[in-house]
């Protein structure tokens, strides 16, 4: 039985001279893997659209089991394209691929997400603030995946957080902040402060526009997410150096 649904292209390995296994996020049935025979022909019935990043109406025949699934066909809608001026954007762009990649299961439909992806990875090729917009997406993918940290009480107790303490500690095993008394015997934590959990809240409500904080907070909001995503993916992305170069990303 085909199936089609858009789709955005998280990865791409070579099955033979002629063949792709193709790893997709689509809007409707969740992560696909599937075989694209003949997906390497510069023609065919892919019509050059599988390139990383690239939005694609994909027709295909889900499989049974452990094996691949059959895509037979393949729509350009959009390819992520920045231009050389926006390298960090591109750069963005393969990092949020990766992510969702990563922390997305294999036919589990999450629309959501799918069009949070689809409009941020075009705010960053566009060129709209880079940071901001990665770190916004970050948030609202752990919020859509069931991660999102608590901030607001004690992930053990319950208690209040008392946002007039100048140093929290936040439990990357727990999921969220620790209370003082509570803190003791817990692994893996940072200290963050009460504007980064305020300027962390602000960006998850709003779009990056109306959300504002200073270069120092966006560095820890950063080392935040960098530590708390390995934690969760278990192990460290590989464009996490490749974001930590980027030249605009106090943008």
């Amino acid at each position: 039985m085909y199936q089609q649904t858009e789709a955005i292209v998280l990865k791409t390995v070579d099955f033979s001279e002629t063949s792709l296994v193709v790893t997709l996020f689509s809007r409707d049935f969740g992560k696909i893997r599937a075989l694209a025979k003949g997906g390497r022909r510069i023609k065919g019935s892919f019509e050059s659209a599988l390139d990383l990043m690239s939005q694609i109406l994909v027709t295909y025949i889900p499989k049974r089991g452990d094996a691949l699934d059959l895509l037979t066909e393949s729509k350009l809608i959009r390819r992520f394209r920045p231009t050389k001026a926006n390298y960090g954007g591109m750069l963005a762009g393969y990092y949020l691929i990766e992510l969702v990649n990563e922390m997305t299961i294999e036919q589990e439909p999450m629309p959501e997400l799918f069009d949070e992806a689809v409009a941020t990875l075009s705010q960053l090729i566009d060129g709209k603030p880079t940071m901001p917009n990665l770190m916004r997406f970050e948030w609202r993918l752990l919020e859509l995946a069931g991660h999102f940290p608590a901030f607001d009480f004690c992930v053990h107790c319950d208690c209040e957080i008392d946002l007039a303490q100048r140093r929290i500690a936040f439990g990357h095993i727990d999921g969220g902040v620790v209370c003082d008394k509570c803190r003791a015997g817990t692994q893996q934590v940072s200290i963050i402060t009460p504007e980064l959990i305020c300027a962390i809240q602000q960006l998850n409500a709003n779009d990056e526009s109306e959300a504002e904080f200073n270069s120092s907070q966006q560095g820890a909001m950063r080392a935040l997410l960098n530590q708390y995503i390995s934690h969760l993916i278990g192990k460290r992305p590989i464009m996490f150096d490749y974001l930590g170069k980027m030249q605009n990303i106090t943008q």
